[in-house]
């Protein structure tokens, strides 16, 4: 029997926004009953729009297939005065997810002063206070003391440039690491079967691919699962991923997602000792 189409839909609640204010996106779509559709989280990443809580609601399921649908809350802070947005879903398929994407809705900006186009400059300079002039500062001695500190700076580069930078992009790279340990062990501490649990986990996942990508300079955040086990050069890392992937988007957790998140935990430290390795030798190489 043919599949029928999916339909999806996305739209703002609201016609217009101020900066800071919530505003909300409905999205739903109409799916065949044997697939399976899931929504983005909250840590996507939605360009000017910063998300605040999704909402969804239960599955409803009639003659003619399965409608699917959630109200994302946001905030707007850039601006600029009209903004768009199109939220994807994911169709679950055997080997990978494919997104699927609504029109674009749009939304404009309320604003609480005039656009400065529309400023009256005039009226503007007769209510702003002139501050007195200041004694001017000696340009001679700010000569003296600026090409004395181009000298210096430029002697110490000449002796320690190099390992001053290698010592520089070796400290980043742990502040990074350890950051990212931190907050990821926070995380997967709390990883339960409930709703909570799957949020962290929703989080350490996006917090993964967010770190791989400062160190490898590769699309993480917006690859698939197959760009990323054939990225990695990992087979076991597949098996890992669909296990997440079934607990985030569809509340199948089990033993295995422990397994899993820890996976990538030791994944990330072998890149990591991996560029560090890198950046020492390319140092002595030069």
């Amino acid at each position: 029997m043919q599949q029928k189409p999916i339909q999806i839909k996305g739209q703002f609640l609201e016609d217009s926004v101020k900066i800071g204010q919530q505003i909300h996106y409905s999205l739903s779509v109409r799916h065949s009953k044997n697939q399976e559709i899931f929504f983005p989280g909250v840590n996507q990443n939605y360009g000017a729009f910063q998300a605040v809580e999704r909402t969804y609601f239960p599955t409803r399921t009639d003659a003619s297939g399965s409608i699917d649908s959630a109200v994302y809350t946001f905030k707007l802070f850039q601006i600029e005065n009209q903004h768009s947005l199109a939220i994807p879903v994911y169709l679950m398929q055997e080997a990978d997810c494919t997104k699927i994407y609504p029109n674009k809705d749009q939304i404009y900006l309320k604003r609480l002063v005039p656009h400065p186009e529309k400023i009256n400059l005039d009226s503007l300079y007769q209510h702003v206070p002139i501050a007195p002039l200041q004694p001017k500062t000696d340009l001679k001695n700010v000569v003296i003391w600026g090409l004395g500190l181009l000298v210096l700076t430029g002697l110490i580069y000449w002796f320690l440039g190099k390992s001053l930078k290698r010592w520089f992009k070796l400290y980043v790279l742990w502040r990074k690491n350890a950051e990212f340990r931190r907050v990821y062990q926070r995380l997967i501490r709390n990883i339960e079967n409930n709703q909570l649990g799957l949020q962290n986990l929703e989080r350490a996942f996006s917090l993964w691919k967010k770190y791989l990508e400062s160190l490898t300079f590769k699309p993480f955040t917006t690859f698939t699962t197959k760009e990323m086990v054939d990225t990695l050069e990992n087979k076991q890392l597949a098996k890992a991923l669909h296990e997440l992937d079934s607990a985030i988007y569809g509340g199948n957790f089990s033993g295995k997602t422990t397994d899993s998140v820890n996976m990538l935990m030791e994944i990330a430290n072998s890149i990591y000792q991996e560029e560090r390795k890198f950046i020492s030798q390319e140092n002595k190489k030069s």
